[in-house]
């Protein structure tokens, strides 16, 4: 064997290490709770314009009141 073969499947065995290891440090920190005081009540329809899924939300966040995501697309508001 090479030595010059073994330093550098060693150092790609290093990148991957440290690939996995960020992956999983970012998967293993959840994001921050919500505070349930900065929430609203509210009855809202959504209805995806592109598969025809409807989604009702029952709260929503005072500061990120914003129309879901699905299929990429925001969905769009569906009248009560």
């Amino acid at each position: 064997m090479n030595p010059l073969h073994v330093l550098i499947a060693v150092l790609i065995g290093v990148v991957i290490w440290k690939l996995c290891m960020a992956v999983l440090r970012a998967v293993a920190n959840p994001p921050p709770d919500l505070d349930p005081e900065d929430t609203v009540d509210v009855r809202l329809r959504f209805r995806c314009s592109v598969c025809g899924a409807e989604a009702t939300m029952t709260a929503v966040n005072r500061s990120e009141a914003r129309a879901p995501r699905h299929c990429r697309e925001e969905m769009d508001e569906k009248p009560a």
